[in-house]
């Protein structure tokens, strides 16, 4: 298990801890609309570090307790990439699970896992050796992160921070894996509870 895991698993733990401190769950049926912009690097090893801008879109529907149920798409483009003649673009779908820690504040702290996969096109990527290279590819991705929302009223909250840690494996010229930071910042619409 890598470092960034282990961080993530911690702090799960810690949220879960405080949920047993809650007097009622924290979720209700939400969906979501957030601007993104994620942290990526060109060339593979190195840091021509570039911004990719776009947005999610999701929905959470409470499974149990403070956890809830997630899906989500979205993309992220840029026109450029440093070092390369070519720009790139990248759209993702996944689900997994939230936890929200409950509290009696207007400010509600979240953490989440999601799994899936992400496809990239409108770029380089190279190919195994006989094989020509596209400009396409598709791949398993994750992300681990967090955020914290803040009510506005009882059905409109604003996201105001939400970091995720999105690993994918697109070819690249070497090790064919992403590390990547996604940040972004939106609206919530909250329903009732299920």
């Amino acid at each position: 298990m890598n470092k960034l895991t282990r961080v993530f698993v911690c702090a799960l733990l810690s949220l879960l801890s405080m949920t047993g401190l809650a007097q009622r769950p924290a979720n209700t049926i939400d969906a979501y609309a957030t601007f993104s912009e994620m942290y990526a690097n060109a060339p593979v090893g190195g840091c021509g570090c570039f911004w990719m801008s776009g947005g999610v879109g999701g929905l959470s529907v409470p499974v149990w307790g403070n956890f809830s149920a997630v899906v989500e798409v979205g993309g992220n483009i840029t026109d450029h990439i440093p070092g390369f003649n070519t720009g790139l673009s990248l759209f993702y779908g996944m689900g997994g699970l939230r936890l929200r820690v409950a509290n009696h504040t207007r400010f509600q702290p979240f953490g989440q896992a999601l799994f899936g996969g992400v496809h990239g096109f409108d770029g380089y990527f190279p190919a195994p050796v006989g094989k020509l290279p596209t400009s396409y590819d598709t791949s398993y991705a994750y992300t681990l992160g967090g955020g914290v929302d803040i009510a506005v009223s009882k059905h409109v909250w604003i996201r105001a921070v939400q970091a995720d840690y999105f690993y994918s494996e697109l070819r690249n010229l070497r090790e064919n894996r992403q590390n990547q930071v996604r940040l972004g910042a939106g609206v919530l619409f909250r329903g009732g509870r299920k």
